[in-house]
């Protein structure tokens, strides 16, 4: 495993470290109404972010076959949970609760909002399914899994599996199925839109928090948000408790419908009242706290994978990046804040660019997105959460799984033994 191979000293997991020598560090790189300029900006760059608040109120029967349909089954040999082959009836139960004949056109929207972390499925199907016996075994590559939706997301639902216990959904970054019960639906568009665009609210900034929720007249429940949740802010309790929080949480009414009930929330160092200030200081210091989290293929379950990694950490900022990396790739207006490596740059280039790059700096290659964090004792570092990486064996190398999220050097052998610097294909700071 990659731990048994590098092992760094523990002070470089920690912020201070690679910040000592920063001279602006703890200085603003963008304010609150940049954000909103940066968001809207990406927007128009990104076809899969979505405006939602701002979406049409019907939808056409082509636009929603279209975008059902985009998720297509695979043509290769699968493997459930079991290792056992998938055969072909258990893909035609699935497309069958699609529900495609049920589609009319110009439908109306409904629109919801999440009340749990839950899934985001390519098919409306809660078993997984793995692309070899390897992957069963590891039970983390489910290739039916997308992505996750947090809780108190907003959600349009487009339309309702044959068996009605899955939605297909849009999120702000995302399309694809949804277990109906993890949402709400709301009355109307403003009952959502009112809630999730209040200025005052809290935001999740630890790797993964349970939300002890007091609410008069009812029991007390617990939520488990991961980084990056956002919850509604009424009013401090009263003038004379500054420890507690009065906060709006949705929940279904006697009728099934959303209903926002009024509770207490604990002052904690798992939230910060509104967005974090976005400094190089604070990126780093968040991406540090997923040190040694599991890899985890469409965030299933506890773990991250390479590009929501990355996007967890900017929403604690209040930037909305896409998905998926080869897009995070694109979202950026302004060229000359970023670097572009030709495919034919040589590595002492390469390491010469990397003098010019600023923690915090996403890095691409193909398929891949990491974190730099900066130079130390002059090697070039960064993190990321990656499911393997290259060991010399021999005349060559073999491929080691790391399954990790992890500080490794750029220059990290990648399973074919070519170095992940070598094979980057940009570096891309979010201003």
């Amino acid at each position: 495993m990659y731990n048994d191979d590098y092992k760094f000293p523990d002070i470089m997991n920690s912020a201070p470290f690679w910040m000592s020598d920063i001279y602006d560090a703890n200085d603003i790189i963008l304010s609150e109404i940049e954000i909103g300029k940066f968001n809207n900006n990406i927007k128009l760059l990104i076809s899969s972010l979505y405006d939602l608040e701002n979406e049409d109120d019907i939808i056409s029967s082509k636009v929603l076959f279209k975008l059902i349909q985009s998720y297509t089954l695979f043509s290769k040999d699968m493997y459930d949970s079991s290792g056992c082959l998938v055969l072909n009836d258990y893909y035609e139960k699935i497309i069958h609760n699609t529900n495609l004949n049920s589609v009319k056109d110009n439908a109306p929207v409904k629109y919801g909002i999440s009340l749990k972390k839950t899934s985001i499925r390519s098919f409306p199907e809660e078993s997984a399914i793995f692309s070899s016996i390897w992957h069963c075994k590891l039970n983390n590559f489910d290739r039916f899994q997308e992505t996750a939706c947090l809780p108190f997301e907003p959600v349009l639902i487009l339309h309702e599996s044959y068996d009605k216990k899955w939605y297909f959904v849009k999120i702000y970054n995302y399309v694809g199925w949804i277990k109906a019960d993890d949402v709400v639906i709301a009355v109307d568009k403003k009952q959502i839109f009112d809630y999730v665009n209040s200025k005052d609210f809290l935001m999740v900034i630890s790797k993964e928090t349970n939300l002890t929720i007091s609410s008069q007249g009812s029991s007390t429940i617990t939520i488990n948000c991961g980084m990056g949740t956002r919850l509604s802010i009424l009013k401090p309790l009263d003038s004379n408790s500054m420890d507690n929080y009065v906060v709006q949480y949705p929940t279904r009414d006697v009728n099934g419908f959303l209903l926002f009930k009024n509770a207490i929330i604990n002052k904690s160092d798992d939230t910060i009242a509104g967005n974090l200030p976005y400094t190089r200081y604070n990126i780093i210091n968040q991406a540090l706290k997923f040190i040694s989290t599991p890899y985890d293929w469409g965030d299933k379950s506890t773990g991250k994978d390479c590009s929501s990694f990355i996007l967890t950490i900017y929403k604690c900022f209040g930037l909305l990046l896409p998905r998926n990396a080869d897009e995070q790739e694109n979202s950026f207006y302004k060229p000359h804040n970023s670097f572009v490596f030709s495919e034919y740059e040589s590595l002492k280039d390469r390491y010469a660019t990397m003098e010019n790059i600023k923690p915090g700096t996403s890095l691409f290659l193909k398929g891949h997105v990491m974190m730099y964090l900066g130079k130390y004792m002059k090697i070039h570092y960064m993190i990321h959460s990656f499911s393997a990486y290259g060991v010399k064996s021999g005349s060559g190398y073999e491929s080691r799984d790391a399954l990790i999220v992890a500080i490794s050097p750029v220059d990290l052998p990648s399973t074919s033994g070519v170095p992940f610097l070598q094979k980057f294909t940009s570096a891309v700071q979010y201003i």
